[in-house]
């Protein structure tokens, strides 16, 4: 157990380190393309901070772990809302842009909307079983194609010429850039894996079960990815990135870490309830409605405190009900 808790905070502190290089090599890169920081936030922030759930899943779904998979998606995208972000505005109230709150909040609405109906079939069409089959990967994986189109789009139709980097935003040489991005990405995945695999072992010698290991330990061990990134965007008052590397990974959990999953191997929701999936919507819809409250295109230090508090009751609802 402690040699277990030894590697959890090694993996964690690599986490951490490998976050700073990943949002500077990543802001520098935006800079120099000329690429608006939420589209960097929303593709290769995101795409890297969820290597780690990818891994887990695709693993889970190969080894017939379907509570973990299925949990792992769902539980990352509750976190990444009402922690992370959460975490995030109280360190720092972020701003949103108006884009942000018309159009990829509400992707990520409809990615947690999409993930309920495939899970549970037995919701909408009668059926006596649920399963996330082959069929619904494929259709995910096709929201994710235009989820990719669109974003492009936004890189191509914004108008960056007249935007420069501030005194405080250092511009690394391309190479190095590429390299910090390269190096981050690995770092947080290799980090991201340590802690997760140290953080199950530690619960399951406790006797918890897997489902509630996929949505909280799981969860929030290949979510330190994001949560690390998004600090660290903070700090660095670079709200664009945090965000869009929350939005980014939800919207990439359901449609393409869920979708590959599904395809290489059907899966069934098992100790995932519905409730769970409920939650998640509703987080969804606690970060848009947050844009409009006490302070508009703004989450406050007041809403950042009351989504982490929802987190911590969501999670203390989970290991009471184990």
């Amino acid at each position: 157990m402690l040699i277990n808790l030894l590697l959890f905070a090694v993996g964690l502190a690599l986490v951490v380190f490998s976050a700073h290089w990943l949002v500077d090599g990543a802001s520098s890169m935006a800079r120099r393309l000329r690429i608006p920081d939420i589209v960097i936030g929303l593709t290769i922030v995101a795409f890297g901070t969820s290597a780690p759930e990818m891994v887990v899943s695709v693993i889970s779904a190969l080894n017939g772990q379907s509570d973990v998979a299925i949990g792992n998606v769902i539980g990352s995208s509750i976190f990444n809302i009402l922690g992370i972000l959460g975490i995030c505005a109280i360190i720092y109230p972020l701003t949103i842009q108006k884009n942000t709150i018309w159009k990829e909040v509400p992707l990520s609405l409809l990615a947690a909307i999409i993930a309920l109906v495939v899970a549970y079939d037995s919701l909408f069409d009668g059926n006596s079983s649920n399963m996330i089959t082959r069929g619904d990967g494929i259709i995910l994986l096709s929201f994710f194609a235009i989820y990719m189109y669109y974003t492009f789009g936004v890189a191509k139709d914004t108008d960056m010429s007249d935007v420069k980097p501030s005194e405080t935003q250092k511009t690394y040489a391309p190479w190095l850039a590429t390299i910090m991005v390269i190096g981050g990405i690995a770092g947080l995945t290799f980090g991201g894996k340590i802690t997760v695999e140290n953080a199950v072992l530690m619960a399951r010698n406790l006797g918890v079960s897997d489902s509630v290991i996929g949505l909280t330990l799981v969860a929030i061990g290949t979510s330190l990815p994001e949560l690390a990134t998004s600090v660290v965007a903070t700090l660095k008052r670079n709200s664009d990135i945090a965000l869009g590397n929350v939005i980014g990974s939800n919207i990439f959990n359901v449609f393409f870490i869920l979708g590959v999953s599904s395809t290489i191997s059907p899966l069934a929701p098992g100790g995932i309830t519905v409730t769970d999936f409920l939650v998640c919507i509703g987080a969804s819809v606690i970060l848009f409605v947050s844009c409009f409250v006490l302070r508009p295109m703004r989450i406050s230090r007041i809403e950042g405190w009351t989504m982490v508090l929802m987190y911590l009751g969501y999670t203390a609802w989970l290991i009471g009900k184990a």
